[in-house]
């Protein structure tokens, strides 16, 4: 666990609130953990950073929200924190509080009760109505009585983030598409903050033919993307093709599995077994087909390790660079014709792998990244 008051080689003290699950450096690393390390990392740049770890709330009425689907940025008791957060915006001059997550919003408020001077900023990962409207009309994943308990919860959950925002001084999010949704919702000041690409090289030794795909298939985007792209490969006859599935998720994956004899679930690996499986294949797969909260951070992963990606152009969401392409396409049929066509070609490989370092010495860097933010801030 990340511990409050973390000394990093700066004089200004900013607090960051998370909960604590995406600050234990023991759980499992996912999408929203991962994107909470680039805040971490990118505020670090020009913050001493002390953290906050929150708890969700444990009250009787949270749990029934939650089995009812009628919970709605309710997540956490903000007034149990009120006596920690005063202690610490007094004891160490805070002037900046970062709010990781948009459900950590709630705590705006309460910030700016205590101290209306100081200015708070969320660190969105996405937004969250979007996600819960495809979960009541895309996935149909309320049926009867929840769904008329999960449309009314859609709705307050719109009220809420609106009213929220007025609460907030900056919003940073991680995709261009969120700019406009947060204006929309009232927020005044709105930056794009986008994604960090690192400049490793894992050994490359691809086997002819094997492509890959590692994600958590509990999550939406993730399992119906790949599905979509394992359905038409099967329709192209591609048995010939090895397509290694990686990550959360054991029943769908091992679903996949049976359906396609083309498909190898591996569950979830250790970064040192995912770097090592990683290294044969071919190309990444990043398949989303429609847009979620907020970015693929599978993309990131993997141009940061020099892998050559296959991706929709939805999946480039966020990301910026000035020189290298990579294989894209707008739907799964597309997708599966790319892999077809590539994952067997050594000069394709040997060609995108170049790509890939071009893409990764021309993105920016933390600290070009955090002095426009910074200038956000003034």
């Amino acid at each position: 666990m990340i511990e409050i008051g973390r000394k990093v080689m700066n004089s200004n003290q900013a607090l960051f609130i998370c909960n604590e699950k995406f600050l234990n450096s023991n759980s499992n690393e996912g999408g929203v953990k991962f994107c909470t390390n680039e805040y971490i990392t990118l505020l670090s740049t020009k913050f001493n950073l002390l953290y906050l770890p929150v708890t969700y709330s444990k009250s009787f009425f949270y749990k029934l929200s939650k089995k009812l689907a009628i919970s709605s940025y309710n997540d956490y008791d903000v007034n149990s924190f009120k006596e920690t957060i005063v202690k610490i915006i007094n004891e160490n001059k805070i002037q900046f509080i970062f709010l990781n997550l948009t459900n950590t919003t709630v705590f705006a408020k309460l910030i700016k009760d205590i101290d209306n001077n100081v200015k708070v900023i969320l660190c969105s990962h996405g937004n969250e109505s979007g996600d819960y409207l495809h979960e009541l009309v895309k996935h149909q994943k309320y049926n009867g009585i929840k769904k008329i308990f999960a449309t009314f919860s859609l709705g307050k959950m719109l009220e809420m983030e609106a009213t929220l925002r007025t609460e907030i001084d900056l919003v940073l999010t991680v995709s261009d598409v969120e700019v406009g949704i947060e204006k929309w919702l009232g927020a005044t000041k709105v930056f794009m903050v986008p994604r960090y690409i690192d400049k490793m090289q894992i050994p490359y030794n691809p086997v002819l033919g094997k492509v890959g795909f590692f994600s958590d298939l509990s999550h939406e985007p993730n399992y119906y993307g790949i599905l979509q792209v394992c359905e038409c490969l099967q329709k192209n006859n591609c048995s010939n093709i090895q397509l290694q599935l990686a990550g959360a998720g054991k029943e769908r994956g091992e679903n996949l599995e049976q359906r396609f004899k083309f498909v190898k679930y591996l569950g979830y690996l250790s970064n040192e077994n995912l770097l090592a499986e990683f290294s044969t294949w071919t190309f990444a797969l990043n398949p989303v087909f429609y847009y979620s909260r907020g970015v693929s951070t599978k993309l990131g992963k993997s141009l940061s390790y020099g892998m050559p990606v296959i991706t929709s152009e939805i999946g480039l969401r966020g990301y910026l660079w000035k020189e290298g392409n990579i294989p894209t396409c707008s739907g799964a049929e597309e997708m599966a014709n790319l892999i077809s066509d590539l994952a067997y070609n050594i000069d394709a490989c040997k060609k995108y792998k170049e790509e890939v370092i071009k893409i990764q010495n021309t993105a920016p860097t933390y600290t070009d990244i955090m002095d426009k933010v910074h200038s956000f801030l003034q």
